[in-house]
């Protein structure tokens, strides 16, 4: 269904605010549009099993090692990434993984051959750019940099997504993930077919500082105070929703398909995925696990001396 002129309008501004789902620096103005093979989506809508209800985003933290590449780069960029939304709990690691139907699975297959269709089609962040794609943020550890088409924010299409991840800013920098950014009310968007494709927000604490020129310059940590003193507002992201497919060849995610990071993905921030990571974040990253496991400790002896 094409996008009628108020969700144009609602998205404009939206995604100069959604862009936040990247993390750190970005934002752009906004237009809904039908994009390339949209016609194909219309047939795949219509497949049976298509419809299903999304289930909470549950992460697995005992598979966390502190080895992982992603996790000696420093703790989440962001609170929105590892977890479904302002409400939900705050956790990095590989999602659970829900029964897919057949009549879902044939879907799948079909939205993710169309998926990598695209990492063939933009193997470089000069090929990305060369179409349209801009930069939003520079190369965050554990969900690469973000490179957004805010044309297409509009609708879900497995085959245009409306951002791309790569391994670095440079024009030879290669790609590494896709990223589906929407503007939605009411809920997550219908997506993927099957239960596992979980969306999360950024709009916890009131969501990101974004400047006057629609640049996030503070993440969901920054309080009000704080914002304002860097001439920035927050602004909550309740319609924006995000989720990553990760299918490109060489960097399957260890922590699933849709997970929010990429245990594979370290380095550091604005730097590559090949960098070595910031011992100061590393530390910080480990102080933050020390603290998440004493408090599941307590939890769990509180819980164990009411039986």
């Amino acid at each position: 269904m094409a996008a009628t002129p108020t969700l144009r309008r609602r998205a404009r501004f939206a995604v100069g605010v959604a862009v936040i789902a990247l993390l750190t620096f970005a934002a752009v103005p906004a237009l809904a549009d039908k994009g390339p093979d949209h016609g194909a989506m219309k047939g795949m809508k219509g497949m049976k099993g298509m419809k299903h209800s999304k289930t909470g985003m549950q992460v697995i933290t005992a598979a966390l090692t502190g080895d992982s590449p992603c996790e000696k780069s420093g703790p989440p960029a962001s609170v929105g990434q590892v977890k479904k939304d302002a409400e939900g709990h705050d956790a990095r690691g590989p999602l659970v993984q829900y029964s897919v139907s057949k009549a879902d699975r044939e879907t799948l297959i079909e939205q993710q051959r169309q998926a990598r269709a695209v990492v063939d089609k933009y193997p470089t962040v000069a090929a990305a750019e060369a179409d349209g794609y801009k930069k939003s943020t520079v190369y965050v550890p554990c969900i690469g940099a973000h490179y957004t088409k805010t044309a297409l924010v509009g609708h879900f299409d497995p085959s245009t997504p409306s951002e791309l991840l790569y391994d670095g800013t440079a024009p030879d920098s290669k790609i590494v993930g896709l990223s589906y950014l929407l503007f939605n009310k009411g809920g997550p968007p219908e997506g993927f077919a099957g239960p596992n494709d979980q969306w999360h927000q950024h709009n916890a604490n009131g969501g990101l500082c974004l400047n006057a020129q629609a640049v996030v310059v503070g993440n969901e940590s920054t309080t009000k105070q704080q914002c304002e003193a860097r001439g920035g507002k927050k602004v909550g992201l309740e319609d924006i929703w995000m989720v990553h497919d990760w299918v490109v060849p060489g960097w399957e995610c260890g922590w699933g398909v849709f997970a929010g990071e990429c245990p594979e993905l370290g380095g550091r921030i604005g730097g590559t995925v090949f960098d070595a990571p910031d011992p100061k974040a590393f530390k910080k990253a480990l102080d933050g696990k020390a603290k998440t496991t004493s408090s599941q400790k307590s939890t769990s002896g509180s819980s164990a001396g009411g039986k």
